[in-house]
């Protein structure tokens, strides 16, 4: 008997415009946008997805909305995102004392998105 395997999580989360949330994640974060409409969106990058739903009307400030996102390579990864000025200022690229490296940026619509990696202590 083949054991049941949890494969994917995807987040959902609120965005005031989808089309300008789909485009911010594509423009920054270089995620493909798989759908748009008025009140939904997909984004993703490799095996990674990002779903919104809106419009919402939690202005980016008020926004208590958080991810994580596991990727290869979290160093390259944060030298593609300083420069674009999204890091969050509060969590810059920092080795956890639970082992994992990461660091966040903040989305258009205030979501923080959380970057991770744990690396083999081999």
């Amino acid at each position: 008997m083949t054991q049941i395997r949890l494969i994917s999580a995807v987040p959902i989360i609120p965005a005031q415009n989808i089309a300008l949330s789909a485009a911010w994640y594509q423009e920054m974060l270089g995620f493909d946008v798989h759908h748009v409409d008025s009140g939904y969106g997909i984004v993703g990058r490799d095996d990674v997805y990002i779903h919104f739903w809106g419009p919402s009307d939690i202005k980016p400030a008020d926004s208590m909305t958080m991810t994580r996102l596991g990727v290869a390579d979290i160093e390259r990864w944060y030298e593609h995102c300083l420069p674009r000025n999204i890091v969050h200022p509060n969590a810059p690229l920092k080795l956890q004392e639970w082992g994992a490296t990461e660091f966040a940026v903040t989305d258009l619509d205030g979501n923080l998105v959380t970057f991770f990696e744990f690396k083999d202590a081999s």
